[in-house]
């Protein structure tokens, strides 16, 4: 090959290559851009138009652990006189570390059980200028999570949960349901589907939604890694009352595993305050992250095989301890716990909302032993507290129960400010003379939807040890005698 003078490439001798000059070379590379661009778009509108298949599954070979962490920050709303709104700041930290397996499940479409055995769970909480923390008991560390159409169930087949274990492990965001998310069918980039609103609901820890725009929209594929947005708003209820959610999240979808590797939400909650619960108004920031682990020892088919794994009668009752009353018993998750002092403890059975029952505990004086209160004295102590609210026995009963404790039952009808009203009261004692008084109040309309609902909470009822009490200052006044006061609560 030559150049003459004006530095242009000459043509070889053997070859058949035209010449190009320096301007020709400019317009030669940027033609070739050109290409190259044109070549990336249609890769690029090839790769939106291409369909990615998001569906998601679980296999009961392999173990996954997860690790979750909430945040959340906003306002209490309280109003105990019943009318003005008092707010207090709030604020929660939690972190859960679990390993789970996915056990097969033929119950039904869209069931699942997954079991669970947590590492860690704890959470630190405070409202006001208080501060509370909380864990689970080493002894229920594990597990199951029961997924049906429409709802999540959590219990350990190890025994009771407490109400604040409950509320510790069930957060929003359950890896038990993140399978859910994925769309029914291949979705190409920028798409975007709605989501079922029983699925919203669970995720979200609502009982329901009524009505919501919450949609996921695939974004991104990088690495067989989908990258998916879900935005909206949804309203609903929980606990009967009314709450309005503004949800930001990010997910992705492992397309090899095909499973949800990771969340994060910004969920901002405005609920109403309830018959037994305060409202509030906060953000909560969750965030899951999900790996492939190692087999669990505590998760082995051998340690599993013997424990009731499906929901049996009492394997959702939850736990109360009273410290404070020194007592225990068990009772269905739609009662809450409203006051628990020394003197009185005071729950309150809610179902969707509706105030169904009151259940006050009242500690009375100390029996001398071998002493029993009987059946006529109780029903003509109940008749002095009831006063102008009597109205007549519908039933009296005693029994001795397998406790050794012995038992008085009293049913009573009445009314209290003009409206009908049916009172469940106990009596128990044991050997030692100490007794209680249980005392069940309902509208007389709601009896049915009460059924039998005082039966678990007075056939669990057990006496615990009294904490030692405090020595009183000198010169302090010293509390009313125990002796004093009446065997019945109204």
């Amino acid at each position: 090959m030559q150049l003459d003078a004006s530095t242009k490439v000459l043509v070889s001798p053997h070859s058949k290559a035209a010449t190009i000059g320096r301007k020709s070379i400019w317009l030669a590379t940027l033609m070739l851009c050109v290409t190259l661009s044109g070549i990336c778009e249609l890769a690029t509108a090839a790769n939106q138009n291409q369909e990615f298949d998001l569906s998601t599954r679980e296999s009961n070979e392999k173990t996954r652990r997860v690790q979750t962490v909430v945040e959340v920050t906003g306002d209490l709303k309280l109003n105990a006189d019943g009318k003005q709104v008092n707010r207090l700041p709030m604020r929660v930290s939690g972190a859960l570390d679990y390993d789970e397996r996915t056990l097969r499940d033929n119950s039904g479409e869209g069931s699942r059980c997954d079991v669970r055995f947590y590492r860690d769970a704890k959470a630190a909480v405070g409202i006001g200028e208080n501060r509370v923390e909380t864990g689970l008991n080493a002894n229920r560390r594990l597990i199951v999570a029961r997924v049906n159409a429409s709802d999540l169930t959590l219990f350990s087949p190890l025994g009771p949960l407490t109400s604040d274990e409950l509320e510790l492990i069930q957060t929003p965001g359950s890896s038990s349901l993140l399978n859910r998310l994925a769309p029914p069918k291949p979705v190409s980039l920028n798409s975007d589907w709605s989501h079922a609103p029983n699925d919203l609901a669970a995720l979200l820890g609502l009982d329901a939604i009524h009505q919501t725009d919450i949609k996921s929209t695939l974004r991104q594929v990088e690495n067989k890694i989908a990258i998916i947005d879900m935005s909206g708003r949804a309203s609903g209820a929980a606990d009967g009352v009314s709450s309005d959610i503004v949800l930001k999240a990010k997910y992705n979808i492992n397309l090899e595993s095909h499973r949800v590797t990771w969340l994060a939400m910004s969920i901002r909650e405005d609920r109403a305050i309830g018959h037994a619960t305060p409202g509030f108004e906060v953000t909560a920031r969750v965030r899951v992250e999900i790996n492939e682990s190692t087999p669990a020892e505590e998760l082995s088919d051998t340690l599993l095989s013997d424990l009731p794994l499906d929901i049996q009668s009492g394997s959702t009752l939850l736990q109360l301890r009273s410290t404070l009353g020194g007592f225990e018993l068990l009772h269905a998750r739609d009662w809450q716990m409203m006051v628990d002092r020394h003197d009185v403890t005071i729950l309150r059975m809610i179902q969707r909302g509706e105030l169904i029952a009151q259940c006050n505990i009242s500690s009375l004086p100390q029996l001398a032993i071998g002493k029993r209160v009987q059946l006529s004295a109780f029903q003509t102590d109940i008749e002095k507290a009831l006063g102008e609210n009597f109205g007549q026995f519908v039933e009296a009963s005693q029994q001795k129960n397998e406790r050794g404790h012995h038992v008085l039952r009293v049913v009573v009808s009445g009314l209290a400010s003009e409206l009908p009203i049916q009172w469940i009261y106990y009596h128990i004692s044991d050997n030692s003379g100490r007794q209680v008084a249980i005392v069940f109040a309902m509208d007389a309309k709601v009896v049915e939807k009460f059924a039998a609902a005082d039966e678990s909470i007075v056939g669990s009822f057990a006496f615990r040890k009294l904490p030692t009490p405090t020595p009183a200052p000198p010169g302090e006044t010293a509390a009313k005698p125990a002796s004093e006061r009446n065997t019945t609560a109204r």
